[in-house]
């Protein structure tokens, strides 16, 4: 996965100072060759009565903002002047953003996941499922130290992408790889099995097949993770509870798998790691 033309999306918020933050660290390895600050003003235009009430502006108030992004570059990456422009998008029409957002072929979009700095999130969730580009959602908690990088895996044709991109991810940026692997047994259909455990076993057994060809096809030295589900737990918690109890820094996911099947597609695994209670940030993979 190159990243050369990467978007960050600024909000004006406190969570602005923590995306760039974050992206000045990423861009000490990376070395981006292009870094957009971007802005959507969800409002068409100022009312009159607003306006009124500041006569003496000799700006407009997309320039204003323009100009207080350009602020945040020379404050918080100052070595990244050359490569960083900002753009800000008025009309307040989110079909006109998101098609001008498809058509600078960006490599990854930056948003902010926001728990205690106030913000509901719905923005941020119709970026990822209307977007075909890879987006990192970087939590307030995040500072861009990047030891530990968790990736889950079902064996399909997305999870092995994010499995491919993990491996770059973490090459790149000298951290361990942590590959994990969920088993969920749904007893209904072994009504005849009275071994659990020995069910499980078979399962877990036919998982590292699987994953030895594809640790050799992709050349990877990390072992996977094995754990096995509850029949009513749903994987996204167990994937968060493996990340934490591993103090990951980085979850990488597909953003479509084998569920409503196997449970990794955007609106199930994905879209619940990036709820608003998850301080750990995550990058959605996209074909």
């Amino acid at each position: 996965m190159i990243l050369s033309n990467i978007a960050i999306l600024l909000d004006l918020s406190e969570m602005d100072n923590i995306l760039l933050n974050y992206i000045k660290r990423l861009n000490e390895k990376y070395h981006f060759k292009a870094i957009h600050l971007i802005h959507f003003m969800e409002v068409e235009e100022m009312p009159p009565e607003i306006l009124s009430l500041f006569p003496d502006l000799d700006q407009s108030v997309d320039e204003m903002i323009a100009q207080e992004m350009r602020e945040q570059i020379d404050e918080f990456m100052p070595k990244c002047g050359e490569v960083a422009d900002v753009y800000v998008h008025q009309g307040g029409k989110m079909e006109a953003f998101l098609e001008w957002m498809e058509n600078q072929s960006f490599d990854l979009v930056v948003l902010g996941k926001k728990a205690a700095i106030h913000g509901s999130g719905i923005f941020s969730g119709k970026m990822v499922r209307l977007l075909n580009t890879s987006t990192l959602f970087v939590s307030e908690m995040a500072r861009g130290d990047i030891h530990k990088v968790m990736v889950p895996i079902d064996f399909s044709e997305y999870t092995n992408n994010a499995l491919k991109v993990a491996k770059e991810a973490s090459d790149l940026l000298s951290t361990e790889l942590i590959p994990v692997h969920g088993i969920k047994v749904n007893m209904q259909y072994y009504p005849y099995v009275k071994d659990r455990e020995e069910l499980n076993d078979h399962f877990i057994k036919a998982a590292k097949k699987k994953y030895e060809k594809l640790r050799e096809k992709l050349k990877i030295k990390a072992d996977c993770q094995y754990f096995v589900l509850a029949e009513d737990g749903h994987i996204s918690k167990t994937i968060y509870d493996q990340a934490t109890f591993q103090s990951a820094d980085l979850i990488v996911v597909g953003s479509k798998g084998k569920a409503d099947g196997s449970d990794l597609l955007i609106g199930s695994v994905a879209e619940r790691l990036i709820s608003h209670d998850k301080n750990i940030p995550v990058l959605i993979v996209k074909k």
